[in-house]
């Protein structure tokens, strides 16, 4: 193999430069050791390959078939080197992104605009999912990053979780409510106020979130009623009831609903988390990660 791999540098400096002096002097080797292995590699191929005069050099319709057909796969082998090292560098190559569906309202947009901007050629994936299904994608390997909550109960030591954003509770109200006019709302207004809540089984961090924030400050919420967001908005704009919803939402309904900053002695925050396996060695992860911390408010 070395000596056919030697006959076919041979041939293909001849067959570029069409002189076997100057392709003697670009191999380093003299000429007629070079004259022989253009023989051989003619000989192992069973066609003429070059035309030889006193005076010229030229290729015969096989020589030329030949030569572009190599130049084609050294070309290839070129391209498919340069492509392994923008994938080994994370400039190319797929990125899945899992994200809760809270982080869509602002974090996602904003992150992966910047990291698309910064590294187009890397192709991405995303999914809407809860953290319970984040997490198990995760540890599945069938996202190498993803932007979640945090559970006591889902604690997994086989991934690493980085705070990246924190962003302030506020109270959603009907457009149209006799307190929407207001500056803020106090914590203890809420008790005599009809309140929206999140489904347990479907949202249990912010579900979690409330329960904390109302317990903290003394107050017993009136809950009507349980919904996920966005949907929650709905009968919050209809006038059934108010919600505590997560800042970044102000956007949604802006019509329809006022948002009003919360004033309690206690007051948590809804925290997002980056979230990816110990052992990722997907190249592309932490240049997404770096988005978001930059995208983040922590």
């Amino acid at each position: 193999m070395a000596l056919f791999s030697r006959q076919l540098i041979a041939f293909m400096a001849v067959a570029e430069e069409l002189h076997f002096g100057r392709a003697a002097q670009r191999l380093h080797v003299s000429q007629p050791p070079l004259s022989q292995q253009v023989r051989l590699f003619e000989e192992r191929i069973g066609v003429p390959l070059i035309e030889r005069s006193t005076r010229t050099v030229r290729l015969t319709v096989a020589g030329l078939a030949l030569r572009d057909a190599l130049q084609r796969l050294m070309d290839d082998g070129d391209a498919a080197v340069t492509a392994a090292r923008r994938v080994a560098i994370g400039a190319a190559g797929l990125l899945r992104i899992g994200f809760t569906p809270t982080a869509a309202y602002r974090l996602v947009p904003a992150a992966v605009g910047i990291y698309h901007q910064r590294h187009p050629g890397v192709h991405l994936s995303m999914v809407e999912a809860d953290t319970a299904q984040l997490h198990a994608l995760l540890r599945q390997d069938r996202l190498d990053i993803a932007i979640t909550r945090r559970h006591e109960n889902l604690v997994d030591d086989d991934l690493r979780m980085e705070p990246i954003d924190s962003e302030p509770l506020v109270v959603a109200l009907p457009a149209h409510h006799p307190l929407a006019g207001r500056d803020d709302i106090d914590i203890a207004e809420l008790a005599d106020l009809p309140l929206v809540g999140f489904v347990r089984a479907k949202s249990e961090y912010f579900h979690a979130l409330l329960n904390d924030l109302f317990s903290a400050n003394g107050v017993a919420p009136n809950i009507i009623m349980e919904s996920l967001l966005p949907t929650l908005l709905t009968p919050v704009e209809a006038g059934v009831g108010v919600a505590v919803v997560p800042a970044s939402i102000s956007d949604l309904r802006p019509r329809g609903v006022r948002y009003l900053p919360l004033k309690a002695k206690v007051l948590p925050r809804s925290i997002l988390y980056v979230a990816y396996r110990k052992d990722d060695n997907n190249p592309a992860v932490p240049g997404l990660r770096e988005a978001l911390v930059g995208a983040g408010a922590i």
